[in-house]
């Protein structure tokens, strides 16, 4: 997949059906379910894969929604589960769920990824899943009522590295979101259709909503030598991000960019450290999926950070990683955030 030089971001990934909602503890008390409305959940995804990858599929059950204003008893049992290729929702949100649900505010969907599976070469492999339990805030809360039928988007963004290479693949996968409410113009009756699928080009809200709470990054100043790494990394958004890796691998000639996200062990992976210096990784590719729960760097919204490594550059295996004249990508990875530019070595 050709992805173009890009820095998208995305908070700790989820998704969400509504179904039966059982409220917990004290809660029950305190809410009155007798006022209902429909809830309509549509997801959509931009997804970064290694080349030759036709299909993301991720399995998703144990999902739950948590009421503003509850704390830990706000949280709600949502019934589903299902599976969903998600390289087929570019640019495009497909319903996965419409039901009637309390009339409330919610804040906070959640979800557990139970497996994936990814088309590479003509062959399905599974893949490990670094993301688990996982948690998306719905940016500006989303309101319930029984007026008129309501939506919430769900902006997903998995990741996929290939820790092994093109003969031995071993794909690891983890995911970021957030959600939104879809304003209520643009919410008519097909949304309620599971399955019904329609484009978001052209939706000011939608490109609003990723330009101001997508987490985007930016590179500059990226310099590569055999002995050196050098970029600034900016925030454009308005929340912080936790950047935790950077990888130097080769541009190979006549390639798509979803070669960046090939083969890890002749990569160069650099540990992002909480103090915003940068590790160099020797060892084994298993190394890498650690980093995806790390802590890694808090960068600040509308804050930029100067990122630096000096010594000899090796890949995993401890091989030299960066020659003279030679063109490679430097991905900048994150629970929140990625971004991907190419460099030619001096």
């Amino acid at each position: 997949m050709k992805l173009g030089t890009k820095a998208v971001a995305y908070g700790t990934a989820g998704l969400v059906l509504a179904g039966m909602l059982i409220f917990s503890g004290s809660a029950l008390g305190l809410l009155n379910t007798r006022s209902s409305g429909v809830l309509s959940v549509l997801l959509t995804d931009p997804p970064s894969v290694p080349e030759g990858v036709t299909a993301v599929y991720i399995t998703y059950s144990s999902i739950a929604v948590h009421a503003a204003g509850f704390g830990d008893s706000g949280w709600v049992q949502v019934s589903g589960q299902g599976t969903i290729d998600t390289l087929k929702l570019v640019n495009l949100s497909q319903t996965i769920s419409s039901d009637t649900i309390p009339s409330l505010t919610y804040n906070t969907v959640a979800f557990t990824i139970t497996s994936a599976t990814v088309d590479f070469m003509g062959k399905n492999y599974s893949a490990t899943v670094s993301s688990g339990r996982l948690e998306v805030p719905i940016v500006g809360g989303l309101k319930v009522n029984s007026s008129a039928t309501a939506a919430a988007l769900v902006d997903i963004q998995p990741v996929v590295l290939n820790l092994g290479d093109e003969s031995n693949p071993s794909f690891t996968l983890a995911a970021g979101a957030r959600a939104l409410q879809v304003p209520s113009d643009d919410v008519n009756d097909s949304l309620r259709t599971v399955g019904h699928t329609s484009s978001l080009d052209g939706h000011d809200w939608f490109e609003s909503f990723r330009a101001n709470h997508s987490d985007n990054t930016t590179s500059s100043g990226l310099t590569l030598t055999p002995n050196s790494l050098s970029l600034t990394v900016a925030n454009s958004g308005e929340d912080p991000i936790s950047i935790r890796m950077v990888v130097v691998t080769i541009d190979h000639p006549g390639s798509e960019e979803g070669s960046a996200f090939g083969s890890i062990p002749t990569s160069a992976v650099f540990a992002v450290q909480p103090d915003g210096s940068l590790m160099l990784l020797a060892g084994t590719p298993g190394q890498v999926e650690s980093l995806f729960g790390a802590t890694g760097y808090s960068l600040a919204g509308g804050a930029t950070h100067h990122f630096s490594y000096s010594g000899a550059i090796t890949n995993l295996v401890g091989n030299q990683a960066v020659t003279a004249g030679t063109s490679y990508y430097v991905v900048v990875y994150g629970s929140e955030t990625l971004s991907v530019q190419t460099v030619t070595a001096s």
